[in-house]
């Protein structure tokens, strides 16, 4: 069995070009411009291409520049032209560049010099070739045959070679009759080309049969784009709003739409408005404390312009909090989102409890081209974290440049970030975020990025982590994938804390193991000391409390089946539990501990008890006298388990 690894499939390629118009169509259909047949764009999966703003553009623009000149790089990416761009699996943020429905080149981030580059495709070679003469290796005709069926360039088969080329640098290959066969990764200077005896002068990315460029004629705009896609962009939305009208008829429950001030959750907001008409519905916004001001703007401009004041409800988290978060856990990761579950998926069940305690059917901006997990999801789903919300995607099935195109039809006023050169908006400091987004964060909230980098380095260096780990981004893995793993070991990079630092990352237990009899002494130990005012706190989950400060130590006594059982929490983080005790028991004594004492105030327990035991201040607190012992705050999902 092979051992490459797979692209990944979140659904079918869609996207189609017409070459009679020359605009690109969200699915291979008819043009409804001309009814021409289109043509499918072979993109990479997941194939969920959205438009070059003028920033894409320009950034663009800038790389080429650097690589050939101004004057390339504004003929290679003509203004007059409608440009694409999509994401493609790689070590950070890399897009492939769609011109005339050709794919030319990649814009690659490079994380171990955090700068841009490009890399030619062989229809942009063909059309680079036309326009400069630098990075190029011209082949003699013997070696052509043996290129085009997958060879590298050798030395000797080199006619001539530009002198400028660099070692690492990318470069097309060339037949003596101009046409071009090979983009590669030179491996000697252009000098030692020409002048060398023998080795390996280009190493093959891609390779092709001689042909001319594919150019088609300019003059397009986003209007045309819409004419050509008339009829497709018409059946998708009468679908999404007939899912719409169904599931609000199938659900008895009050209507939400989550808006996020991101493209996803706006189509959706027009969606159902279109689908509701006078249906009454809310609109809920959580500011997570790390809100760009753009999004927040946005908010409330949609709210204002859709008339939906009234029906704006708003989460506002501390601006501390998720600071707070990356105190307490330490760095937040794609595969420990504790900071999504403190200051997002927490607050969101909060706002429900508060205004829909019965629960409620919130239409989501969520699609399958996003990620393995949503892809998985289906369209309606209940998310552990916020168990009184059934969510329904109605854009399930939409690409980006549906989505898009649809906001460019009704003419809906989308969040300016985007124009900026952010794919997506979320979180200032989401780790879910490339290292070029965060590299465009830094330029342009330069106040927000000191307080990040402030508090970043603090932690970092309590977990013994070094700057260059953190200027580079690897604090956003926990378990680093096979190719963050490699380019850390190639920029000497250590991915794990010196061993002095392993008790630092997070507070953990241990429970002694005993032989099972029925008066049984079980010990457990906290890694570190705890806090037991913060303990307290949640401790009446379980049972009866006392908090004695002058001895230093909680004793907590549990009834289970008409017997007793006594739990006793040391300051210095031991504990003991005796009577007729399990490990099981003393388990779930040791994780409410650390419920209390790791809690972020997120409010996940509160919307799970059912006697309004709960209150949230700084932390979570157990209100003795209406706590009937369910243990449903106990059993249910808190970001204190990540740190377990």
């Amino acid at each position: 069995m092979s051992g490459k690894k797979k692209k990944p499939y979140l659904g079918p390629l869609l996207l189609a070009w017409c070459d009679q118009c020359n605009v690109p169509l969200v699915k291979r259909v008819r043009c409804s411009r001309c009814g021409s047949k289109t043509r499918r764009v072979p993109v990479t999966p997941p194939g969920d291409a959205r438009p070059a703003f003028d920033a894409d553009r320009e950034r663009i623009i800038a790389t080429i520049s650097l690589q050939y000149d101004d004057r390339v790089a504004h003929k290679l990416l003509p203004e007059d032209k409608i440009i694409l761009l999509n994401s493609i699996p790689d070590v950070d943020c890399c897009e492939e560049i769609i011109v005339d429905g050709q794919i030319v080149g990649l814009h690659r981030f490079r994380v171990d010099t955090l700068s841009w580059e490009f890399v030619p495709k062989m229809e942009g070679a063909r059309r680079l070739i036309t326009l400069t003469d630098k990075k190029q290796v011209v082949i003699e005709d013997s070696a052509v045959p043996f290129i085009v069926k997958g060879a590298n360039i050798l030395r000797p088969g080199i006619s001539t070679a530009d002198t400028s080329i660099r070692p690492g640098e990318y470069v097309i290959g060339v037949t003596e009759q101009g046409h071009a066969v090979l983009v590669g990764i030179a491996k000697m200077t252009g000098q030692e080309m020409c002048t060398r005896a023998r080795g390996m002068a280009v190493k093959k990315q891609y390779k092709a049969e001689p042909k001319n460029p594919e150019t088609q004629l300019g003059g397009q705009g986003w209007n045309t784009v819409l004419e050509a896609n008339a009829d497709i962009l018409q059946e998708i939305k009468s679908e999404a709003i007939t899912f719409v009208k169904q599931t609000a008829k199938d659900y008895h429950l009050p209507l939400v739409v989550a808006y996020s001030g991101g493209k996803d959750s706006l189509a959706v907001l027009l969606l159902v408005k279109a689908a509701l008409h006078d249906q009454s519905y809310h609109v809920i916004f959580i500011n997570t404390g790390i809100e760009f001001p753009e999004t927040i703007d946005n908010v409330y401009s949609i709210a204002s312009q859709f008339d939906l004041e009234n029906q704006l409800l708003v989460k506002n988290v501390d601006k501390d909090q998720f600071f707070r978060v990356l105190d307490l856990y330490g760095f937040v990761a794609r595969d420990y989102r504790v900071c999504c579950k403190s200051v997002k998926l927490g607050p969101t069940s909060q706002l429900i409890e508060e205004h829909f305690p019965d629960g409620c059917l919130s239409f989501i901006g969520q699609r399958r081209y996003e990620s393995y997990r949503r892809s998985a999801s289906g369209r309606i789903w209940k998310n552990p974290w916020v168990p009184k919300q059934v969510g329904a995607s109605p854009i399930h099935n939409w690409t980006a440049m549906m989505i898009w195109l649809y906001i460019f039809q009704k003419k809906a006023p989308y969040n300016p970030l985007y124009e900026a050169g952010f794919e997506r908006i979320g979180c200032m400091f989401c780790p879910a975020s490339t290292m070029s987004e965060l590299t465009i964060i830094a330029e342009q909230c330069p106040d927000e990025w000191k307080r990040w980098q402030s508090n970043a380095e603090k932690v970092a260096q309590r977990h013994g982590m070094s700057k260059k780990w953190l200027d580079h981004g690897f604090w956003r893995w926990k378990n680093h994938p096979p190719k963050i793993k490699e380019l850390a070991q190639k920029m000497e990079i250590d991915l794990q804390p010196p061993q002095q630092h392993q008790p630092e990352d997070t507070l953990s237990f241990v429970i002694e193991p005993t032989d099972q009899h029925e008066n049984k002494l079980i010990n457990g130990e906290f890694s570190k000391p705890i806090d037991l005012l913060r303990a307290a706190a949640f401790l009446p989950a379980l049972g009866d409390v006392i908090l004695d400060l002058e001895r230093n130590l909680i004793e907590v006594t549990i009834s289970k089946k008409n017997a007793l059982i006594k739990a006793s929490l040391f300051e210095g983080g031991q504990f003991t539990i005796s009577g007729p005790a399990t490990e099981k028991i003393a388990n779930t004594f040791a994780r409410t501990v650390l419920r209390g004492v790791l809690c972020t105030a997120c409010g996940t327990c509160q919307s799970l008890c059912p006697n309004d035991a709960i209150s949230i201040d700084k932390q979570a607190r157990i209100i003795e006298e209406n706590c009937t012992q369910c243990k449903e705050c106990i059993r249910g999902k808190c970001p204190s388990l990540y740190a377990q």
